[in-house]
């Protein structure tokens, strides 16, 4: 396995740190999108499962995210349109590093949202995608009091640090949240206002247009999990016009699946249904 860094100059200029595990003579070629105030380098572990069946693994730390981020990171991006541009054109360096063979995409939290997103608008070829606890509904009872301030603070008070997410609600695994509230590299203060609105105009676009969505996919969700609503999965599962679609609870699982009491079976479901369509 050969661990490759380099970066990446986006479309506004941009630069964005990447990362890929590749093997020789892969099966397959995966891109991996973080979520919300992570970073790539904590998907090791799935990583070196997908290795070992012949899929190279292409990933990236967002903007202000991670390594990506100029100072430490924020979190915080201008627009969510603009993460779909780098999601496209990684995706196609993809494709052009490993040609030949079946290419997929991974995403979790945010970055499940926006892979969402990104199929619905731009239609990529793949041959499906994972979406790990997609960011596709706001919470349970979001007041359209607050959805409509949020636009205004957006607009004016852009960086405004606006949300905060309660990090116990990451892994039911005590280890786990400790790793995350200590890594230097995952953002845990209050969201930025401006992120908080792309992400909801985000999901709002997947909601509209979720009965167009035709790709292949592997979606799955905790059912306990308290930082991206379960019931946007459900909407996703039942509007979605794919032909092989999948939609797996985990019960009582927290958010980030692979990283919960579950984790090898996640992982294995992950593996053995990237391997099928190989």
């Amino acid at each position: 396995m050969n661990h490759l860094e380099t970066s990446y100059k986006t479309h506004d200029n941009q630069e964005l740190y990447l990362q890929a595990w590749m093997i020789d003579s892969p099966k397959a070629s995966l891109l991996l999108v973080h979520g919300l105030g992570e970073h790539s380098a904590r998907y090791l572990h799935l990583v070196e499962k997908l290795n070992e069946v012949g899929i190279s693994v292409f990933t990236f730390d967002g903007r202000g995210h991670g390594k990506s981020a100029i100072d430490k990171p924020t979190a915080y991006f201008e627009s969510y349109e603009d993460y779909l541009k780098d999601i496209d054109a990684l995706f196609g360096k993809v494709k052009t590093y490993v040609p030949g063979v079946p290419a997929f995409i991974y995403g979790h939290s945010m970055g499940g949202g926006l892979v969402a997103a990104y199929a619905l608008k731009y239609k990529p070829v793949t041959a499906g995608l994972i979406l790990s606890s997609p960011a596709i509904k706001e919470a349970e009872g979001t007041s359209k009091l607050l959805i409509a301030v949020s636009s205004l603070v957006s607009k004016y008070l852009p960086r405004l640090k606006a949300l905060q997410l309660d990090a116990q609600k990451v892994s039911r695994i005590p280890a786990e949240v400790e790793k995350y509230l200590n890594d230097p590299l995952i953002y845990t203060e209050a969201i930025p206002a401006r992120t908080g609105y792309e992400l909801l105009q985000m999901m709002r676009f997947i909601q509209k247009n979720a009965s167009k969505f035709a790709l292949p996919f592997l979606m799955i969700h905790g059912s306990d999990d308290g930082l991206t609503n379960p019931k946007g999965s459900e909407l996703l599962y039942e509007k979605a016009n794919s032909t092989d679609k999948t939609l797996q609870f985990f019960p009582g699982g927290y958010h980030e699946l692979i990283n919960d009491l579950d984790k090898e079976e996640v992982m294995k479901l992950i593996v053995n249904w990237i391997s099928d369509r190989i």
